[in-house]
């Protein structure tokens, strides 16, 4: 589910051992900030500062990006590896292809052995 920053402000102050109000004071906003369409405006640099300098239990990359860090992390590993497995399956096509020549090169020169009369 999507949500905008100042839902999630909203859902720290929910976890805080105090009113919204008190929470909305101590990190110098209003509760009118998180209803209706100033909900939807930016929230200011000041209050992501006072968040995390007196709730430091936060997370700072979910406050601003909605997800966590660590979810990022093992999305990024996910997609690395399928790119290695990828590039891994090109080499172990292109090495296929290769080991079938060398089979070929060296029929090939048997043959050139045997029309020179270099083979018995």
């Amino acid at each position: 589910m999507f949500t905008n920053i100042k839902d999630r402000v909203v859902q720290v102050a929910e976890a805080q051992d105090m009113s919204k109000e008190a929470f909305f004071r101590s990190i110098g906003m209003t509760s009118a900030s998180f209803r209706g369409r100033a909900k939807e405006t930016p929230l200011n640099s000041n209050a992501i500062v006072n968040i995390i300098s007196k709730y430091p239990e936060t997370d700072l990359y979910w406050l601003l990006h909605g997800t966590s860090k660590e979810v990022n992390r093992v999305e990024e590993a996910a997609e690395s590896y399928d790119q290695l497995c990828q590039r891994c399956l090109e080499k172990d096509k292109l090495i296929a292809v290769l080991k079938e020549q060398i089979v070929d090169l060296k029929a090939d020169k048997n043959d050139y052995k045997k029309l020179l009369g270099l083979q018995k």
